[in-house]
This record gives structure tokens, C-alpha cells and sequence, in this order.
């Protein structure tokens, strides 16, 4: 008898392609590792409901401005180059990516900003670094694996006197000098686990909740090598991954019967304690990945001995905003201020709050009238 067992493949991490023929940065073979990040969001429950929190936490109520009143001319320009909806879109990028990239349009004699659009960070990559580490320019396409969509490059802003510049926000990080990770990288592998968690159960319940199979193939020792890595590889194509839910093994035996026998592994009553302790641990993991101070600020019903009462929320939320979207909020701010120097616009941005949070009897609201 010959028994191979089938192994799944695990998820690497991608490094970065530097092009020196073409002067650009790849994030991963083709520029994959955004893509990577987008199914994580995209298939994981967890992970999604928090970056959507963040994104309507770090928005808030808006910008605005605490001397719009003194500088009327200022926020009315401000308020025609920067619309909210491409703010939001910024504001989304940044928090799922860790970096964001804005379009910088110039006016006809290329002396002012004209206006401020979201990049889809994803489309956009950066040139090989001169020899000062400055990035001078940047690369756009929709696909960088295709020969029929030519990359567009643009120069950073700043550099030059283009009519269209580039202006990524990438907060620094210690050995991240083309691509900053998104702040919950170290606990993605989470979301993934989450996500194949999902269609492994999907997938048991479709196939009987069995819990694997013996895949017996008649007359099979007198195979070659390549006929049996033949015939393995066909079967794995159609059946590996969670979406196939199972695990199974391969056996070549001798009997000369015309037909393939399937066996049924039995069920294994552990199996569902196992997934369930994965199922919480991936979803704590992700919570810790993100800074959540408390899962009911976002919505998740948690056993992991958060405080729910209405001071302890207070609390949590007050921690949340200051350390956590507080950092984020002034990020893209210090990016948007550096851009509107160029029309010598000095207003005093802030982000209006989603929620008035209270913090020693004065709410936000109060000390911004303050001001």
C-alpha cells in the first residue's frame, strides 16, 4: 500500500519587487500584497466591522476648522479643493492599507493647488528611491501585470512643476520605506483564519459535516511517479482549500477493482471545540491587532471580560479616541495642511467628533467652543 497525504499551502509573506529597468516598487509579485489585504477585509467579519468603525470614527462629523470664522476666504477655498466625499476615501485606504495616496490637481499657471482627489492606493506604487532615500515620483495603473495598461508616472509633489503631483501619506515605520503595512498587519493572518473558519463550516455543513475522506485508488501501486503526481494534482485542484472544506488522503493500492472507493473519516466530536476556540481566538487576535480598547464600541459581543457598563464604555471610548484615532485623525490633517501651503492656507483643522464624548464632565464639543 502507498498512502500520500495531501498538504495545504501556506500564506508567505510577499517581499518587495524593485524594477531597476522600470524605476518602480512592486507591494508583492505584481503588486498583490494590496489585493491580499482587500480579500482579509472583505472575508473576514471581525475585521471588516472594525475598519468600518474606524472609518466613520476617524470622519467623524467632518473637518472643520476653529478660526473658519476669522478666515472665511481660507475655509471656503479649502471647502472647494477638498470635497468630503474624496476625504472619506482617503480616510478608507488609511485605514485599511496603513497608507493613503492623494491626486494633487494645479491650476493653470501651476502656482496653487486646484483640488485634492483620492488615489486608489492600490493602483499606486513608488519609484526606486534617488540616493538622498527621497521618493521623486510616483507609478498608477489598475494592473501591473498587464502589458495592454501602460503605468503612468507622476512626480511626487513638491518636486516639480506638473500640472498633476502625488502625495502618499505613509506615517514612518522602522524598515518600511516604500510601503507602510496596515497597523493591524502582525494580526492579519488572523482574518484569514477567521475567513477559511467561515467556508470550512459553509462547506461541512454542504458535504454531510464529514470529517474527511480516504480516497482509495484501485491499482495503483503499479503507477509511476508521474502518473501518481498526476492524478494528485488533478484531485487537489478540484478539492483542497476550505472552500472543499476536508482534508483527505490519497491511497494507491493493489486491488484490481474497476472502481475509486471513498471512506469517510469518522467525526471527531473534539473538532468542533477546536474550531470554536480558533473562531474566538482569531476574532481576539484581530481585536488586539487594531487597539480595540473595548469590542462593544464596535458592535461585537465578546466574552473576553471587557467592561460593557455605561462608565466603562465612557472610559474605553475616551481611550479609543485618544490614542488610537486621535493619531490616525492628525496623519492625514499634517498631509492636508502640507498641501494647502501651497495657497498659503493656515487654518486650524480637526475632525467634529461622531459622538460627544464626555472626559471629566466637558464634553469634546465644549472645549472646542473654548477655543
Amino acid at each position: 500500500m502507498s498512502i500520500e497525504i495531501v498538504q495545504f499551502n501556506n500564506y508567505v509573506k510577499p517581499l518587495l519587487s524593485e524594477n531597476k529597468s522600470k524605476n518602480w516598487v512592486l507591494n508583492g509579485v505584481n503588486n498583490s500584497f494590496y489585493q491580499y489585504v482587500i480579500d482579509r477585509y472583505n472575508g473576514s467579519v471581525t475585521n471588516a466591522t472594525i475598519i468600518n468603525s474606524y472609518n466613520d470614527l476617524v470622519y467623524g462629523r467632518g473637518l472643520q476648522a476653529r478660526d473658519s470664522s476669522r478666515k472665511v476666504i481660507q475655509w471656503a477655498a479649502l471647502s472647494s479643493i477638498l470635497k468630503p466625499s474624496e476625504l472619506k476615501k482617503i480616510i478608507s485606504d488609511f485605514n485599511l492599507f496603513g497608507e493613503a495616496a492623494m491626486q494633487i490637481v494645479k491650476t493653470k499657471d501651476k502656482k496653487e493647488v486646484a483640488g485634492i482627489y483620492h488615489l486608489p492606493k492600490n493602483y499606486v506604487v513608488p519609484s526606486l528611491e534617488n540616493e538622498e532615500g527621497e521618493i521623486e515620483s510616483y507609478w498608477y495603473s489598475k494592473d501591473f501585470k498587464s502589458n495592454k495598461i501602460v503605468p503612468v508616472n507622476y512626480p511626487s509633489f513638491g518636486t516639480s512643476n506638473e500640472a498633476i503631483e502625488i502625495y502618499v501619506i505613509k506615517p514612518y515605520k522602522a524598515g518600511q520605506n516604500y510601503f507602510a503595512y496596515p497597523d493591524y498587519f502582525s494580526a492579519i493572518s488572523y482574518a484569514e483564519l477567521e475567513e477559511e473558519i467561515t467556508n470550512f463550516y459553509l462547506n461541512a455543513i454542504r458535504k454531510g459535516l464529514s470529517a474527511g475522506f480516504i480516497i482509495n485508488v484501485p491499482n495503483g501501486v503499479g503507477k509511476t511517479t508521474e502518473e501518481k503526481d498526476e492524478l494528485e494534482a488533478k484531485i487537489k485542484s478540484k478539492l483542497v482549500g476550505s472552500q472543499n472544506a476536508l482534508s483527505f488522503i490519497i491511497d494507491f493500492h493493489s486491488d484490481e477493482t474497476d472502481r475509486i472507493n471513498i471512506t469517510n473519516f469518522p467525526t471527531n466530536e473534539n473538532i468542533h471545540k477546536q474550531w470554536a476556540y480558533l473562531s474566538a481566538e482569531a476574532r481576539q487576535q484581530l481585536m488586539t491587532g487594531h487597539k480595540v480598547t473595548s469590542p462593544m464600541l464596535f458592535g461585537i459581543k465578546d466574552n473576553t471580560g471587557f467592561g460593557n457598563n455605561a462608565d466603562e464604555l465612557d472610559t474605553a471610548e475616551r481611550q479609543l479616541m485618544k490614542r488610537v484615532v486621535a493619531p490616525k485623525q492628525q496623519c492625514i490633517l499634517d498631509a492636508i495642511k502640507d498641501v494647502l501651503e501651497l495657497n498659503n492656507i493656515s487654518l486650524d483643522l480637526y475632525f467634529l467628533p461622531l459622538t460627544e464624548v464626555k472626559d471629566n464632565n466637558v464634553s469634546l464639543s465644549d472645549h472646542e467652543k473654548k477655543k
